[in-house]
C-alpha cells in the first residue's frame, strides 16, 4: 500500500482499525511475558540473599504497570527486572510510534476535464457576410458588448472574469490571444508650445486651440469670472485615410488627447494644466500557467507578444468580404496567426470620436449639455492606468465573449488520499520488541544460573507456605514447587478478620 491511494484498501477494515488492533496484540504480549518475568525475578532476588520485605511489593507493583515501574527504578538497587521496568514504561511509546509509521496525506491528482475552460482568441471579426446589402465600412454596425468593455475600463469597473471550473482547476498549455494594448504620455510643455488662442492675452474672454505632438486637437475657452474649460478630450485615427493597405503607424488605431486644468473665477487663467496623450494599439499576449480555484482566476504569467508594423498585413478596406487585417506568420515566427477585421477597428474609431467620449466641460457659467467621459477622466485620475484598464477590458472581452473566442480545455485538480509508509518509525517499536525477547532470554539464563529458583511467577500463594525464623530474623519457605501450592491451596480456606 505504499505510495497508493487509499481508496485502493479493499478491506472492509480501515488501516487505522487494523493498526490498532495489531497494535493492542503486539503490546498485550509484550506486557504479558515482561510481566511474568518481572514476577519470577523478585523470587530471584531473595533468593540471592536477605533483602527487605517491602521490596515484594515494588516488585509487584512494577510488574503491573508503568507508575510502579518508575517507582520501581528509583527504590530498588538496579538489578536485571529493572531492564523490564524500563521497557514496561518505553512501551508507552509503542503505540504512538506504530501509528506514524502508516501516514495518510492527501495528493493533488490531476485529471483532464473537459468542463475546465477560460477563453482566448485569435480573432476579432463580426461575420456581415450577406446579412449587409449595399454597406460600406462606416455603416457596419457598432459592437455594444465592445462599447461595454471601453467604458467599463475608462470609469474603472472591474468584471469577474469568465470561465468554468468546478473546485481547483490548471491549464497546462501556454495560450495566445489577440488583445490591446495602451501607452500614454505627459506632453504638456509640447502642446502649450503650439497654443494660440483669439485676442490678446488681456482679454476678459479668451478662446485658445492647441495641438498635440501626436496631431490632435484641444480646444479651451475662458471668460474672466465667467468660465473656464476644466476638461476636453479628442480623438483621432489614421485609418480614415487609408482604404488600401495599412496606415505606417499601424498596429496603433486610435490616439487620444486629454486636457486638464482648474478654473477659479477670482483668477483670469486656467493653471494647473496637464495634458495627456495616450494611443492604442492591437497587441497579443501569451497566457500560461493558469489557475482557478472556486471564483479565483488568475495567469501565472502574461507576456506581450512584440509585433512590429511589418508583422501586419492588410487587403481592400472597402469591401466587407475582404476587409480582414492579419498577422504574416512568416514575420511572426512561433505566433498563430492572428486577424482582425477593417469593419471593426472602424466601429471603434467611430465610438471613440462619437459624442459618448469626444466633450469638453467648462466649469462656470455654462451650459454641458455633453458630459461625454468627462467624468471618469477629470480631476486627479491616473491617466495612464485608467487607458491601460480600458484596454485590458477590450482584451478581456476578446479573449473571453468576443466573437471569435476559442475555448481552452484543462485539468481538475482533486484531492485524494494516499498511505505512505515511513519505515524509519518502525525502528522504535522493533527496538522495544527486541528489548522485550532479550529480556526475557536473559531472565531465563539468570534464573537457571543462579541456584535454580523456583517458576513462582506473580503467584501470591508462595507467601502462604512461608513461616518465620527467630534465630536468624528470616522468613522461610519449603516448597519448591508451583503445583505444590495451588494443590495445598485447594484444600485449605481463609477467611480475613
Amino acid at each position: 500500500m505504499d505510495e497508493k491511494p487509499l481508496s485502493s484498501w479493499s478491506f472492509p477494515i480501515s488501516i487505522n482499525a487494523i493498526i490498532a488492533t495489531l497494535t493492542t496484540a503486539c503490546t498485550s504480549a509484550i506486557m504479558h511475558n515482561v510481566s511474568a518475568f518481572i514476577s519470577q525475578l523478585k523470587w530471584l532476588h531473595f533468593k540471592i540473599c536477605p533483602r527487605q520485605l517491602y521490596n515484594l511489593d515494588r516488585f509487584d507493583e512494577a510488574s503491573r504497570g508503568p507508575y510502579g515501574s518508575v517507582i520501581f527504578i528509583f527504590r530498588v538497587r538496579w538489578n536485571l527486572a529493572t531492564v523490564g521496568a524500563l521497557i514496561t514504561i518505553f512501551r508507552l511509546a509503542f503505540g504512538p510510534l506504530v501509528q506514524q509509521v502508516v501516514n495518510l496525506q492527501p495528493r493533488d491528482i490531476v485529471a483532464f476535464d473537459s468542463n475546465a475552460t477560460f477563453g482566448y482568441a485569435h480573432a476579432y471579426a463580426r461575420n456581415f457576410s450577406g446579412k449587409l446589402p449595399n454597406s460600406v465600412i462606416n455603416s457596419v454596425p457598432q459592437d455594444p458588448l465592445m462599447q461595454s468593455a471601453v467604458l467599463q475600463g475608462l470609469f474603472n469597473i472591474s468584471s469577474p472574469p469568465l470561465f468554468i471550473c468546478t473546485g481547483s482547476c490548471v491549464w497546462e498549455d501556454s495560450y495566445i490571444s489577440l488583445g490591446f494594448k495602451s501607452t500614454c504620455e505627459d506632453v504638456t510643455t509640447l502642446t502649450l508650445q503650439k497654443e494660440h488662442c483669439s485676442g490678446l492675452p488681456s482679454d476678459s474672454h479668451r478662446q485658445c486651440n492647441m495641438t498635440t505632438p501626436g496631431g490632435l486637437t484641444l480646444s479651451t475657452r475662458l471668460d474672466a469670472t465667467e468660465l473656464g474649460t476644466i476638461f476636453d478630450f479628442s480623438s483621432s485615427s489614421s485609418l480614415s485615410n487609408y482604404s488600401y493597405g495599412l496606415p505606417p503607424d499601424f498596429p496603433t488605431i486610435s490616439k487620444f488627447a486629454v486636457y486638464r486644468s482648474t478654473w477659479n473665477p477670482y483668477v483670469d487663467a486656467q493653471y494647473d494644466v496637464n495634458i495627456t496623450e495616450c494611443a492604442l494599439s492591437l497587441a497579443a499576449y501569451e497566457y500560461s500557467n493558469t489557475k482557478a480555484n472556486g471564483s479565483s482566476f488568475e495567469f501565472g504569467s502574461v507576456k506581450e507578444v512584440h509585433i512590429s508594423h511589418n508583422g501586419w498585413m492588410g487587403g481592400d478596406h472597402g469591401d466587407l468580404e475582404k476587409d480582414i487585417v492579419w498577422t504574416n506568420e512568416s514575420m511572426t515566427e512561433g505566433v498563430p496567426q492572428l486577424k482582425v477585421s477593417w469593419s471593426a477597428l472602424k466601429s471603434l474609431q467611430i465610438f471613440f470620436e462619437s459624442s459618448t467620449l469626444a466633450t469638453e466641460w467648462v466649469d462656470g457659467y455654462w451650459d454641458n449639455m455633453n458630459p461625454g467621459i468627462s467624468a471618469a477622466l477629470m480631476g486627479d485620475v491616473d491617466l495612464p492606468k485608467r487607458f491601460e484598464k480600458m484596454a485590458m477590458s477590450m482584451t478581456d472581452y476578446v479573449r473571453s465573449s468576443g466573437p471569435n473566442s476559442q475555448v481552452a480545455r484543462g485539468y481538475r485538480i482533486a484531492s485524494e488520499t494516499f498511505v505512505f509508509i515511513r519505515w524509519s518509525w518502525v525502528v522504535g517499536p522493533i527496538a522495544i520488541e527486541l528489548a522485550a525477547i532479550l529480556f526475557a532470554v536473559l531472565t531465563i539464563v539468570s534464573n537457571a544460573k543462579h541456584h535454580k529458583a523456583p517458576l513462582w511467577k506473580s503467584s501470591v500463594l508462595a507467601l502462604l507456605d512461608c513461616t518465620f525464623d527467630k534465630a536468624t530474623g528470616l522468613i522461610r519457605t519449603k516448597v519448591k514447587d508451583i503445583k505444590d501450592l495451588k494443590k495445598g491451596a485447594k484444600e485449605y480456606k481463609a477467611q480475613l478478620k
